[in-house]
C-alpha cells in the first residue's frame, strides 16, 4: 500500500481555490486508488492511498497539475489584480 499526506497552508483565497478545483472528486475512488479532501482554517489536507506504484503516481500527478493550475492562476490575479484573459477584454 502506497500512502501520502499532503497538507497545503497558505491564504485563504488559494486555498479556497485548491479546495474548489478538487471538490468534485473530493472522494475519488477506484478499486486501486483513492484521496480524501479536509479543509482546516488555513490550510487544505489531501490523503492518497493507492494499492500499487502506478495507481499513486497517476492520483498524485492529477492532483498537483490542479493545483498548479490554481497556484499560476492565483499568481497571475495577484501579481496584475485580474488574469491575463480578462485583459484582452
Amino acid at each position: 500500500m502506497f500512502e501520502a499526506k499532503i497538507k497545503i497552508k497558505d491564504s485563504s483565497e488559494l486555498i479556497k481555490g485548491i479546495r474548489q478545483i478538487l471538490e468534485p472528486e473530493k472522494d475519488f475512488k477506484t478499486s486501486r486508488a483513492k484521496y480524501t479532501l479536509k479543509k482546516l482554517g488555513n490550510s487544505v489536507t489531501i490523503n492518497v492511498k493507492a494499492k500499487d506504484a502506478t495507481a499513486f503516481r497517476a492520483v498524485m500527478s492529477s492532483i498537483t497539475t490542479q493545483i498548479s493550475i490554481v497556484e499560476k492562476i492565483w499568481k497571475e490575479i495577484n501579481k496584475n489584480g485580474k488574469t491575463k484573459r480578462a485583459e484582452k477584454r
